[in-house]
């Protein structure tokens, strides 16, 4: 799915924003355009961290489950990790409305701060040299209509002061207050820490920013500087975040619920069974032809899902052939 080029600039450079062909997005875009617009959605939800948890995956929404799913980004997800290996971290949809007023709260997403994902996704700090997690934000809109576009800073060669670790010079690092606006973000470290103030000034006047159409993606590494930017008042931003995760990886957390915590109502079980093996593998099911699996395993799973749908005879095949 991606090129050679597409994998080194997003490995080197942080970042490749690339277009989705129509049959992926489309499904999911239809469903949106008839349940979720601005005569339809509550304000209170048009925030990253939506009340009950609304729209994290598995939302139960089969167009917006399955595009999630789509086997061409789980692909394009482990040709960027370099490895098959791989697993979904994060999945949430989020609606953004542009605001009429300038924000009067200090933790107000309007125009961000600049800063970077690694912070609540892992316990640890990344290496640049050894990427472990893929992040992700696909556009269900058109940029001229409602702006709200992604700004992102590449990185220029191991030489960039930009991207000199550790990589704490930003608000909730290293003991840091929390601030996610923009002006007020900035206010405090030219007060408390005018070192970083002129630093991060610099990742605003180097910025890129997304120009984004319906099935725009842009693919990026949790340790990019980047920052969300004003949506057009009046106008509402639909996108898809999504993360994974390296499955050899330390210290890094699933931001979404478990995937097995709504089973029971078969739901979940739904998207178990109608999924193929690869997007499976995806929520941590061992694929056909992993050691996990033995006769009696599989047997027990095959009981518990077939009647949702699961095919039991790729991974059966497998077995057959791992076994002689």
């Amino acid at each position: 799915m991606l090129s050679n080029e597409q994998i080194q600039a997003w490995r080197n450079e942080g970042a490749v924003v690339m277009q989705l062909p129509v049959e992926i997005y489309q499904p999911a875009l239809d469903w949106l355009n008839d349940n979720c617009t601005l005569e339809q959605c509550d304000e209170s939800e048009f925030t990253f961290d939506m009340p009950g948890r609304k729209f994290e995956f598995p939302t139960f929404v089969d167009a917006l489950d399955d595009f999630i799913l789509n086997e061409q980004l789980i692909t394009a997800a482990q040709q960027l990790l370099g490895t098959p290996d791989i697993r979904l971290a994060l999945a949430h949809f989020w609606p953004k409305i542009g605001a009429a007023a300038a924000p009067q709260d200090a933790q107000d997403s309007s125009d961000q701060r600049m800063h970077m994902d690694y912070g609540n996704s892992t316990l640890l700090h990344p290496d640049w040299h050894q990427p472990e997690a893929l992040t992700a934000i696909v556009y269900f809109d058109d940029c001229d209509e409602t702006a709200g576009g992604t700004a992102y800073v590449t990185r220029n060669g191991d030489s960039d002061p930009a991207y000199q670790p550790p990589f704490v010079h930003m608000p909730g690092q290293a003991g840091i207050p929390f601030i996610n606006d923009r002006a007020s973000a900035e206010q405090w470290f030219k007060e408390n820490d005018p070192e970083a103030y002129e630093l991060r000034q610099q990742l605003y006047e180097r910025e890129a920013i997304v120009n984004f159409k319906p099935g725009t993606v842009l693919f990026y590494r949790p340790e990019l500087w980047h920052r969300g930017t004003p949506v057009v008042p009046g106008k509402l931003r639909r996108v898809q975040s999504l993360a994974w995760n390296r499955a050899d990886a330390r210290g890094l957390s699933i931001w979404n619920e478990g995937w097995a915590r709504q089973c029971y109502t078969g739901k979940v079980e739904s998207i178990v069974g109608r999924a193929t093996p690869l997007q499976r593998s995806l929520l941590d099911f061992p694929p056909p032809g992993d050691d996990y699996w033995t006769a009696d395993k599989l047997d027990n799973v095959e009981a518990r899902f077939a009647p949702f749908g699961f095919d039991a005879a790729p991974y059966r095949e497998q077995l057959k052939a791992r076994l002689k």
